[in-house]
């Protein structure tokens, strides 16, 4: 009996080894939700790349970053224990999470450091090449380039850096000099070259916005430098005051205010008397948010809800679809909350600041699930069954607006829906609700961001990794918000001003430009009765009032 059992597990287990499992795995895409680093500035996670950066300060070792924990969305994913630990981020670190299949994922370490070298008499700013450790400043002709003065030097970590050749020796720079730079217990050989220009004083950049510009320019360092502008046509020549213009070395910047939109102006660097000659600019236009006190809208056909543009009106401001909110189009377009039997946002005639009439965005709820108040530049995309919607965010846009300007008036109550919150916020139901208003500029690229040309930013309110927080964001080019609370509201993540806000307020939010340079393709303004609706959480009372939205060049 004993030899029958054994030859018929035998025979069994031959059996199922020639079995296949035809049957898929299912797929399993897991997604970095947090990352913890010692010492990190930043840390910015592209999904769509896969790519973890860390940003850090000039002062930490990137060779020795400790990277503390790595937290991802799928509770069967599996991240390499060895990840945990002291990093040399020197080169992209790869690891892969595992699910039913494997996904390679690669995290960057970014260490920006300060640096400068300056000479006297120097005429331009330093060329400092950090890949070839290279650096290069021009002097006047009447210079002697075996004896220069080298009035700064910094090309390591602050506090962290030595050099082989103090600054106060490095004279004779007629065939360069090599300078061994040590920081963190290893060494850098830089090469330092000074060599002799013709040039004197020259603009070599104008960057002009609507009501100002910022003009560059090269110069002698140490002597006297200035600008000079006028209106095209003009005849008398109007000197910037020393107090608005900075320096680099032998590079000069000016910022020339009180400029007029959409006009013609000219500027000249001068240096010791010599002039340079004259550029010509013209400012960019100032302008005005379409429909920005809501006097354009018209009922939805069939409905009995408001969309926020009326094609009669007879404006061109007024006359298209700028503003959407979360109603949807109803038969006119993609069906929102309004077709499920919830307006969120109204057309308000008894309450208004400017004009007759404002917008109130009003949270409200179905079945347990929050729906928030909300208005927005973009359009509506369509409900994600009964769960949420997608909002394409955005229109386009090409100046550069300093603040928006707008009022607002806010009732609201403590929490009774908590359904979610970002990743290190604390809720509970003892915490009143808030709204929030967002505003940014930035050049958003539909095909990274999911939404339209016209509309770039797609946004997945049952989806977080779809939420952008234009504070970091790269494609972001400035950005301001407001957060009203039922006792006061803070602006830009400032400290919290105390005080009613149940009654019309007035409130001027400042755009903070992480890059002056650029211009912006497209705007963003952003309206939530509930600051975490996305996550459908908050009061679902709370009511929104807003009006004479006004940007400030």
């Amino acid at each position: 009996m004993k030899k029958r059992l054994i030859y018929l597990i035998s025979a069994l287990f031959a059996f199922t080894g020639c079995i296949t499992n035809d049957l898929p795995y299912p797929v399993v895409v897991p997604n970095v939700t947090s990352v913890i680093v010692d010492e990190a500035e930043k840390i910015d996670i592209d999904y769509s790349k896969r790519v973890i950066t860390i940003y850090l300060p000039e002062t930490q070792d990137i060779r020795t970053v400790s990277i503390r924990s790595v937290q991802v969305d799928q509770e069967i994913a599996h991240v390499p224990e060895e990840l945990s630990g002291v990093h040399d981020l020197t080169n992209p670190l790869r690891f892969t999470i595992t699910t039913y299949q494997d996904y390679e994922w690669t995290i960057v370490g970014v260490r920006n450091v300060t640096r400068y070298f300056t000479v006297q008499g120097q005429v331009g700013a330093s060329v400092i090449d950090e890949v070839n450790h290279r650096v290069l400043a021009s002097v006047g002709k009447d210079e002697d380039i075996e004896n220069i003065t080298v009035t700064s030097l910094k090309l390591g970590a602050e506090g962290k850096t030595t050099y082989s050749i103090p600054m106060e020796e490095m004279k004779d720079f007629s065939a360069g000099i090599y300078v061994d730079v040590t920081e963190f217990d290893y060494t850098e050989t830089w090469t330092i070259f000074v060599e002799v220009t013709d040039a004197s004083v020259e603009v070599q950049k104008v960057n002009a916005w609507a009501n100002m510009a910022y003009v560059t320019s090269i110069g002698v360092a140490g002597v006297e430098n200035g600008f000079q502008y006028r209106e095209m046509g003009a005849s008398e020549w109007i000197d910037v005051p020393a107090e608005d213009i900075t320096s680099d070395g032998g590079s000069f910047v000016a910022h020339i205010k009180g400029l007029r939109p959409e006009t013609e102006y000219e500027v000249v660097a001068v240096c010791e008397g010599e002039t340079s000659p004259s550029v010509s600019f013209i400012t960019e236009s100032a302008i005005p948010v379409p429909n920005g006190s809501f006097e354009y809208a018209s009922l939805v056909s069939g409905a009995s809800y408001y969309k926020f543009y009326d094609p009669d009106c007879g404006f061109e401001d007024g006359s298209y679809m700028f503003w959407g909110s979360g109603n949807g189009e109803g038969s006119e377009g993609v069906n929102g909350s309004a077709s499920m039997g919830i307006v969120i946002t109204y057309i308000d005639k008894d309450e208004k600041v400017d004009g007759q009439q404002s917008v109130r965005a009003q949270t409200s709820q179905l079945a347990g699930i929050l729906a928030a108040g909300n208005l927005f530049t973009g359009q509506f995309a369509g409900l994600v069954g009964t769960e949420g919607g997608k909002v394409n965010f955005g229109r386009p846009w090409t100046s550069r607006p300093r603040a928006l300007k707008l009022y607002c008036k806010y009732s609201t109550g403590k929490m009774n829906i908590i359904n979610g919150m970002p990743s290190g916020v604390s809720l509970s139901s003892a915490d009143y609700d808030r709204a929030q208003i967002k505003v940014a500029v930035g050049n958003w690229d539909y095909r990274t961001y999911g939404g339209t040309p016209d509309s770039p930013v797609l946004v997945n309110t049952t989806d977080s990794k779809t939420f952008v927080d234009f504070a970091v964001d790269n494609s972001t080019i400035a950005y301001g918000e407001l957060t009203v609370y039922n006792d006061g509201y803070t602006i830009n993540r400032g400290t919290k001003v105390s005080g009613s806000t149940e009654a019309w307020v007035e409130y001027t939010i400042p755009l903070d430009y992480s890059k002056v340079d650029e211009l912006p393709t497209h705007i963003i303004i952003s309206c939530a009765a509930s600051q975490y609706g996305d996550y459908f959480t908050g009061y679902n009372k709370s009511k929104l009032w807003l009006d004479a939205f006004e940007l400030i060049y």
